[in-house]
């Protein structure tokens, strides 16, 4: 069964800089098991970066981010513990096939469903190795990697920027059905990725 603690992720003053460039500053927010965050705003404005941080991938120039598991406070380092991650920058092991990576894959991190069913869902050869997948093909995996792994959190940017009508429709009956009870995040410009979030980070309104 998926793991059922609860997550608090707190954003204290976030500020980013890249070199001399202020990316965003003054950053609070409250992220909680059960509900839905779209970070929203044009290329750019640092909603990847945002998404790193709450990942606990990028340390901030400034401020804090307090991570809480079941209300016990938790260094960012053991978070992955609790997170899947989604991104088109992403790499999967290019000399694997579909089989071993979810062999590696499972080792580390259980699956909700089995390993047959997830094959059978992406609709992808098992055998043929990830160099000979399309960009899209990719991204179906990422994505089934992100909602089918037991987790608490589920972080994605840009989820369908490399998908077709028949696949973007797949991502919005699978984020919002395996999403249920846990704290999504989605980074986008894109509206109908996100339309069912029930808060939003709009970078722009922050800059």
């Amino acid at each position: 069964m998926p793991q059922s603690n609860s997550i608090s992720i707190q954003l204290n003053g976030v500020a980013k800089k890249f070199n001399a460039t202020w990316i965003f500053k003054g950053i609070n927010a409250s992220l909680s098991t059960g509900n839905a965050y779209a970070i929203t705003g044009p290329n750019g404005s640092g909603k990847s970066t945002l998404l790193k941080i709450i990942a606990g991938i990028v340390t901030p120039n400034k401020g804090t981010i307090d991570f809480k598991v079941s209300g016990k406070a938790t260094n960012p380092e053991d978070m992955y513990r609790h997170i899947t991650f989604c991104a088109p920058y992403m790499d999967l092991p290019e000399e694997m096939n579909l089989t071993e990576l979810l062999s590696f894959h499972t080792r580390l991190r259980p699956l909700i469903i089995s390993t047959e069913q997830l094959i059978e869902t992406v609709q992808i050869e098992p055998a043929k190795e990830i160099r000979n997948y399309s960009s899209g093909m990719k991204q179906r995996v990422k994505l089934a990697l992100a909602f089918y792994t037991q987790t608490n959190v589920i972080l994605l940017d840009e989820p369908t920027g490399t998908l077709d009508d028949h696949w973007t429709e797949w991502y919005l009956a699978e984020v919002q059905k395996c999403s249920a009870g846990k704290l999504l995040v989605i980074s986008s410009n894109h509206q109908p990725e996100y339309s069912f979030c029930n808060h939003i980070i709009d970078m722009t309104a922050l800059k």
